[in-house]
């Protein structure tokens, strides 16, 4: 499955939960419905019927499997179990007391293990915010490989090694990408839908219909057209940053080389008469400054491309759509 595509606006501490749990995301044109009994299973039931023993008698082994707070509650709970234990058994009920007294705390065990199944919070947000994150796989074919195209080259972006080390600070990729990628991905669900919408009419023969059809149709064309540009922008501006990327390298292989000229002069200088030895280190100099100039063309026109990608200046495809 394709990594969804959140809205921006959505708080990170959500949006980690998302996506650390695609499969909770509901597919589109599915109803957003609160399942039954909360999505308890009688699966689910049977499972904590048989666990509510082994619960309620050794929650220290039950919880060692889960770690975290879990084990360290459930040895706190079994220090307990074991002192009511001996002190059924030293006080005079006896342990038969205390297994009664187990068995009428099984239920509760049993309604807590319960409670604690069924739909998982991922899969409660996902009811809240939907409408505000898309899944590729729920695009058809053409709409999901132009996101998938609009993430990779968003992702190429950030994580590349001068956006790192801050040469294209000014371009604030960090909220400008993904606030591109989420524009795309809105415009290839509305354009999706209308498409879909578009085709089951019924009745195509008739001329009146046929006209409106065929200008619905240029509309989504259009649509169609003007998110392509927009992947391409993002592209372009990918493939420059990937340019500056590899100045970036050259520039820091040649300042390491340059660092130890002061070696080779003295090599030289030892070996081969001044004027060689000059002009060796020389052109060492030179190469250094012609390669540092690349480097600054190069991140120079991906700051240019990134600024064209300005939501302020980007069209508007929403309205194109």
């Amino acid at each position: 499955m394709s990594e969804p595509v959140i809205d921006p606006d959505v708080p990170e501490r959500e949006r980690k939960l998302l996506l650390g749990d695609p499969e909770a995301l509901g597919s589109r044109g599915v109803p957003a419905r609160r399942p039954w009994f909360g999505g308890r299973t009688w699966q689910d039931a049977g499972v904590c019927l048989l666990h509510a023993p082994m619960w309620t008698l050794l929650p220290g082994l039950m919880g060692w499997f889960y770690g975290g707070r879990v084990r360290l509650a459930g040895l706190a709970v079994q220090a307990g179990v074991v002192a009511l234990a001996v002190a059924a058994a030293a006080a005079g009920p006896g342990l038969g007391a205390f297994f009664v007294a187990a068995g009428w705390a099984m239920p509760v065990t049993f309604g807590v293990l319960l409670w604690r199944c069924g739909e998982g919070p991922a899969a409660r947000l996902a009811r809240k915010l939907r409408g505000r994150y898309v899944r590729p796989d729920d695009l058809t074919e053409t709409a999901a490989g132009l996101l998938r195209r609009a993430q990779t080259a968003a992702a190429a972006v950030l994580e590349s090694e001068v956006n790192r080390t801050g040469l294209l600070d000014d371009v604030r990729n960090a909220v400008t990408l993904p606030a591109q990628v989420w524009e795309v991905a809105s415009v290839l669900v509305r354009v999706d839908t209308l498409r879909r919408e578009h085709e089951a009419v019924t009745d195509r023969e008739h001329r009146r219909i046929a006209e409106m059809l065929d200008a619905q149709a240029d509309a989504l064309d259009l649509a169609t057209e003007s998110v392509t540009r927009r992947v391409c922008a993002l592209e372009d501006y990918a493939a420059m940053v990937r340019g500056a990327d590899d100045a970036l390298r050259q520039w820091e292989t040649v300042q390491r080389l340059t660092a130890r000229s002061d070696e080779y002069r003295d090599l030289l200088a030892r070996t081969v008469r001044d004027e060689l030895a000059i002009a060796q280190i020389t052109e060492l100099t030179e190469e250094a400054r012609r390669v540092e100039e690349a480097l600054r063309a190069s991140v120079k026109r991906a700051r240019k491309a990134g600024l064209a990608l300005s939501p302020n200046l980007a069209p508007n495809l929403a309205e194109a759509s």
